[in-house]
């Protein structure tokens, strides 16, 4: 069964493929492969903050610090100490900000419900990072031109998102049962974001950090 409907990336309008997981239905993009819900089964602002709070995000958790690391690691061996980043969706808990300052990074936060921080935006960085929060856009494609322009020349942008394949049963999927994911990425979407808002390199490191180069 296909619907009519228009990517929130690419902004193609066609009659798209659909996936049920646990009753939402997600919809398929023929061009940026971009995997989305409908807009009807959207969480509203108030639901969305509700069950972010519900995260256990603490700074000083160490499993969360653990669960973390594979992208603080990336970070390190990619960006100079000394460099300014922006934690972009950085949550009631930012753990990764807090680690990033102790190996002499400058860091600065923006969330829209919890550190809202429009100044932040603002400014260029010589590197940008988001982790776990591309899945909640529901307009990727209005977050990733800020995202690019948020970023010096030669800028870095750190994404931790878990990325579908043709091995991924989506009806089944677990990374789409939480009700505020909302899209999903392959590695042929990062290939058109990278082609499509001015990256010049995507590097993709398993299972869930992209690496994007102004």
């Amino acid at each position: 069964m296909n619907s009519q409907q228009k990517c929130p990336l690419c902004s193609k309008l066609g009659f798209f493929s659909q996936v049920t997981n646990l009753k939402r239905v997600f919809h398929r993009c023929p061009s940026c492969d971009l995997l989305f819900v409908d807009p009807s089964q959207i969480l509203s602002q108030e639901e969305e903050k509700k069950r972010y709070e519900s995260h256990n995000n603490d700074i000083e958790d160490i499993r969360y610090q653990d669960f973390l690391r594979p992208l603080f690691r990336v970070i390190l061996e990619a960006v100079p100490k000394n460099s300014k980043g922006l934690d972009f969706g950085a949550g009631p808990g930012p753990a990764l900000s807090e680690m990033l300052k102790k190996k002499d990074f400058e860091i600065e936060l923006y969330d829209p419900f919890f550190w809202p921080n429009e100044n932040a935006l603002n400014t260029q960085y010589d590197f940008v990072f988001a982790s776990e929060v591309v899945e909640h856009f529901s307009n990727p494609n209005r977050e990733f031109r800020l995202l690019r322009s948020l970023l010096k020349p030669k800028g870095k942008l750190f994404l931790m998102t878990l990325l579908y394949g043709p091995e991924i049963d989506l009806t089944q999927w677990y990374y789409l049962k939480d009700p505020t994911h909302i899209c999903a990425y392959s590695k042929n979407t990062f290939n058109w974001i990278q082609s499509n808002f001015g990256f010049t390199k995507t590097k993709v490191q398993e299972p869930r950090i992209v690496s994007l180069f102004a």
